[in-house]
């Protein structure tokens, strides 16, 4: 019923993942491994790859440092998929993505539900971000972590490797894709995973949220859910915060070209020339702007 793909690190998966999801998943499955120890795809290749190789209805990726904490929650999946109108399912996603480019997170509207933990902090974190009551929420994109896709909806959609290269926005651009060929994503929350890293928002994270933007910017922003004018603004200024810091913490760019950069994606966003907090956002960037510059010289 369901195939597993998975781009690993190494030649194989673990043989406690392997176990793991023998243990939990309760449902007919396969295993298709990638292996990219060698570096010789990148996350858009793999993934086509694995549905090339794939014999199941349900396509499931996921990355390779997961374990499952649900019983039969291969049940739970395929029962998502009930309603033909439902093209892909995930634990986290969000209902707005933005104009201005950066993550599905980045407006702060997005949905999360798994168990988080890192080298650094390996204590698992709950991390839970659902409405009160809620146990799915419809999204335009999900996050690639662990999602899943109808196999037949690659008959018209794939991982773009032509446009994309490395190991970011696969997962966002794709099911985009989905969103944009009239089906149905849902976040969930009832099925539990250990996700044991998190990801590296670097220079190549920052060089393909632009590519992103320059494929979908006549499309963006895209919403499920109604927003006003005022909370469209907050949340671009969110994401266009974001998208500086990230830039910034890179240490590859320089102050006055991220801060230039940040005023000219705040004008490109037409619409919101005309919110009332626009000017100040603008003077602020200006100031950083001019400050830099200064400081550069």
């Amino acid at each position: 019923m369901i195939s597993i793909i998975i781009c690993a690190r190494k030649q194989d998966v673990s043989p406690e993942l392997r176990a793991n999801i023998g243990d939990t998943i309760g449902v007919e499955y396969e295993i298709i491994v990638i292996d990219n120890s060698r570096n010789d795809h990148t996350i858009f290749t793999a993934y086509n790859k694995g549905v090339e190789l794939s014999r199941f209805p349900f396509l499931l990726f996921m990355h390779d440092d997961i374990l499952y904490h649900t019983r039969d929650w291969g049940k739970n999946l395929i029962a998502h998929f009930k309603d033909p109108l439902v093209g892909a399912v995930g634990v986290a996603g969000t209902p707005y993505l933005s104009f201005t480019p950066g993550g599905w997170w980045s407006s702060g509207a997005g949905h999360l539900y798994l168990l988080q933990s890192s080298r650094q902090n390996p204590e698992p974190s709950m991390q839970h971000y659902f409405p009160e009551g809620s146990t799915e929420e419809e999204v335009v994109v999900l996050d690639g972590v662990w999602f899943c896709i109808r196999k037949e909806l690659f008959k018209t959609i794939r991982f773009d490797d032509s446009t994309f290269g490395g190991f970011h926005f696969y997962d966002v651009d794709t099911t985009l894709q989905v969103h944009e060929a009239g089906f149905k994503l849902l976040c969930i929350k009832d099925i539990l995973i250990h996700h044991l890293s998190e990801g590296v928002l670097d220079e190549n994270w920052v060089r393909n949220a632009y590519i992103f933007h320059e494929k979908w910017k006549k499309k963006l922003p895209v919403a499920t859910a109604s927003y006003n004018f005022k909370q469209q603004c907050e949340m671009e200024y969110r994401a266009l915060n974001e998208l500086m810091s990230n830039r910034l913490n890179t240490g590859r760019y320089k102050k006055k070209e991220v801060y230039l950069s940040g005023l000219r994606q705040l004008f490109g966003y037409k619409k919101g020339l005309l919110y009332i907090k626009t000017p100040v956002w603008i003077s602020r960037l200006f100031l950083q702007f001019l400050k830099n510059l200064v400081l550069s010289r």
